[in-house]
C-alpha cells in the first residue's frame, strides 16, 4: 500500500487544545495517526522531551500507555495537571532525557519534538541538561548524542522512534539541524526514512535564499 511522506496539517482538535502553550505546545492531531501506525493499543510510548505533554494526551486518547520527561519544573507540572484524572494510563516526570528512570528495553515507541538550538527559551537557565541554554552548537549536538543513546537503550529491539525537528536559520546563517540530527541519531538507531509535516503559514520577505519554513522533518528509526 505504501506511506505518503508528507502531511499537510491542519488546526488542533479543541477537545484536546491547550490555548495556553498555543504555538509551542504541538498539537494532538498529528501525533494521533502516528501513535496509531506504529505502536499497539496498550504500547508504552516515551516522549524525552514532553513539554507540556501533547504526547501524553495523543496516547492516552489511543489507548497507549505513555511517560514523559520534561527538565523544566513548570513545564512539567504544567503537562501533569493537564494529564491528571483526564487522560489515564500516562506519567509525567520531571528529569534530564539523558538519564531516563526507565528499565531497558520497556519502550515500544519513542516519539517527540526536540527542543531546538537557538531557542528563545530558558536560555539563562543553570539547570544541567537543559538543552535550550547551550549557546555552542556542538555542546548542544554532544547532549543530543548523551540522550540519544539513553533514549535507545529504553526501547525494544524492533521499537520505532519519531524525531520532530526543524532546520533553522539563527543570526542570519542557515543551521541545518534536522540532517545533524539525523547524522547523531544515527549513531544509536536505525535510521529509516524520513516524512515532512507542512504547516499554514504566511510567506513575506523577498530573499530567495529564505523561505517561510513552513514544514518539519520527522526522522523515522528503528532499535
Amino acid at each position: 500500500m505504501g506511506v505518503q511522506s508528507w502531511l499537510v496539517l491542519d488546526a488542533e482538535d479543541g477537545e484536546h487544545e491547550l490555548a495556553a502553550a498555543a504555538g509551542q505546545a504541538g498539537l494532538v492531531s498529528q501525533l494521533r495517526p502516528l501513535i496509531v501506525e506504529l505502536s499497539k493499543p496498550g504500547d508504552l510510548v516515551f516522549d524525552p522531551f514532553a513539554g507540556w505533554g501533547t504526547t501524553l494526551v495523543a496516547a492516552s486518547v489511543e489507548g497507549r500507555r505513555g511517560i514523559g520527561m520534561e527538565i523544566t519544573e513548570s513545564r512539567a507540572a504544567e503537562a501533569g495537571h493537564r494529564i491528571e484524572g483526564r487522560y489515564p494510563g500516562q506519567i509525567m516526570l520531571c528529569g534530564d532525557a539523558r538519564k531516563p528512570p526507565l528499565p531497558d528495553g520497556c519502550v515500544d515507541l519513542v516519539l517527540c519534538d526536540l527542543p531546538y538550538f537557538g531557542t528563545n527559551l530558558d536560555q539563562e537557565s543553570t539547570t544541567d541538561g537543559q538543552m535550550y541554554a547551550l549557546r555552542e552548537y556542538g555542546d548542544y549536538l554532544d547532549a543530543l548524542d548523551e540522550a540519544f543513546a539513553a533514549i535507545a537503550r529504553t526501547m525494544r529491539v524492533g521499537a520505532h522512534a519519531v524525531i520532530a525537528v526543524q532546520n533553522r536559520r539563527l543570526a542570519g546563517k542557515f543551521v541545518p539541524l534536522a540532517w545533524d540530527a539525523s547524522a547523531v541519531l544515527g549513531r544509536h538507531l536505525t535510521l529509516g526514512d524520513e516524512r515532512i509535516h507542512l504547516y499554514e503559514r504566511k510567506i513575506s520577505g523577498d530573499d530567495a535564499m529564505v523561505s517561510n519554513k513552513a514544514h518539519e522533518y520527522l526522522l523515522m528509526a528503528t532499535k
